[in-house]
């Protein structure tokens, strides 16, 4: 698996073309998101210069990405699912980051397996974690379903609820906070 991490101005147009494709793929295709598109691409407000994506490639096809955001300008959280940070503050720090749009699906593998268990996802999430820590971002917050808390932790994650879960659109969601810098329980 090779990863590729960058700003728009790091990475090649064709990477991000793919990437974007990537997106559309998993957000509006396969989960049905309700999202702005043009083109068969995914991209929205919070993908600008200093956005910051980290994908796994296999054989010039993606098979995950992130992306991450200074929580110090706008983000994902903090303008469209403010109300999951509950009675807590909106983070905004140089040293907490937003990990948002992630995934890690090969569309073109004939294994079936969970997308928290494979070994995508830790590898991805192993990079954006290296990516992060690289930046000096001790903490990560991410608008989650129910359950990604139990599958961080489960990864050696430390990961905890920033707020009450609460349906948005018919779904389950929450703000998780991932600490980068304490070691997890083990699984």
């Amino acid at each position: 698996m090779e990863i590729i991490a960058g700003t728009p101005k790091n990475l090649s147009d064709e990477v991000l073309v793919g990437l974007a494709r990537y997106r559309h793929e998993v957000f509006v295709e396969t989960l049905g998101w309700d999202l702005a598109t043009q083109a068969g691409l995914e991209l929205d407000q919070f993908d600008r210069p200093d956005t910051i994506y980290v994908a796994a490639r296999e054989e010039e096809r993606y098979v995950g990405i992130a992306r991450l955001l200074p929580t110090v300008r706008p983000y994902l959280l903090s303008e469209v699912f403010p109300q999951l940070m509950g009675d807590a503050p909106l983070p905004s720090s140089e040293g907490v980051w937003e990990l948002s749009r992630f995934a890690a699906i090969d569309f073109h593998s004939n294994v079936s397996s969970g997308q928290f268990s494979s070994p995508t996802t830790v590898g991805l999430l192993d990079a954006v974690r290296s990516c992060a820590l690289r930046h000096g971002v001790n903490r990560l917050i991410t608008v989650s379903p129910l359950g990604v808390e139990r599958l961080l932790r489960k990864l050696d994650f430390v990961a905890y609820r920033a707020g009450p879960p609460q349906i948005i659109n018919g779904h389950p969601l929450f703000a998780c906070w991932i600490d980068l810098t304490q070691p997890g329980e083990l699984g």
